[in-house]
């Protein structure tokens, strides 16, 4: 199977966001109080904030990379045929990676609420759900696949 030209460039684009999330993953224990000086929210001068922020964005970061990377080893498969058990494996996890982002915004809804916070919550809950949904379907997918396979 002949890899389209449109996964090729979403694979590097991919390839792109992992590696400077992963630049700027690693430098905010360095340079938090230029980023919060540069992206300044309003809470920055409350008690606590920067150490909150910073393992906020931390995990964040850190679970996104990890979606970005069960991502890439989705597109690489396109070649070899997308439909495998290892994709729907992939998929679920990428679900409950992005339900425990959710979970974890919605913590900052209560401790700091921003518009923004509240709308990225709702998105990853809504991923999540369609992240499961693709499992599903990849999973039916690699049934028919399998039973097709046998079928003389």
């Amino acid at each position: 199977m002949v890899e389209s030209q449109v996964s090729r460039i979403l694979l590097y684009t991919l390839y792109t966001a992992f590696v400077v999330g992963v630049a700027i993953t690693l430098s905010l224990p360095f340079a938090m109080d230029s980023y919060m000086r540069i992206f300044n929210d309003g809470f920055a001068a409350l008690e606590g904030y920067r150490n909150f922020i910073q393992v906020f964005l931390l995990v964040a970061g850190g679970s996104g990379l990890w979606v970005i990377f069960e991502m890439i080893g989705m597109l690489r498969s396109i070649p070899h045929g997308p439909f495998v058990s290892q994709n729907v494996r992939a998929l679920q996890r990428v679900g409950y990676l992005l339900l425990i982002l959710s979970l974890l915004f919605v913590v900052k809804c209560f401790c700091y609420m921003t518009f923004l916070t509240l709308v990225c919550t709702i998105l990853l809950i809504m991923s999540s759900l369609f992240a499961f949904t693709l499992a599903d379907l990849f999973r039916r997918a690699v049934a028919f696949r399998e039973e097709n396979d046998l079928t003389i």
